[in-house]
């Protein structure tokens, strides 16, 4: 099952959590598709960052429609 984060607390609490987040963007048909995957380091009102599964620092911004998400058992 998967949980969107949506809120400040959302985030973090999978940020506190160290919880593994998937990140998810629009193709080009519109359709969301997982495009990184990471933990959060830092977040504001306006971007994530995460520290990705390829140990690189990812941004991305949450105005854009990015969408965010965790697993849950």
């Amino acid at each position: 099952m998967h949980r969107m984060l949506e809120s400040d607390a959302d985030l973090f609490a999978a940020a506190l959590s160290q919880t593994t987040v998937s990140v998810l963007q629009t193709d080009a048909d519109g359709v969301y598709c997982e495009v990184d995957r990471g933990i959060i380091e830092k977040f504001t009102d306006k971007s994530v960052r995460l520290s990705t599964i390829t140990d690189e620092i990812a941004y991305y911004y949450r105005d854009d429609g990015t969408l965010f998400r965790v697993e849950t058992a």
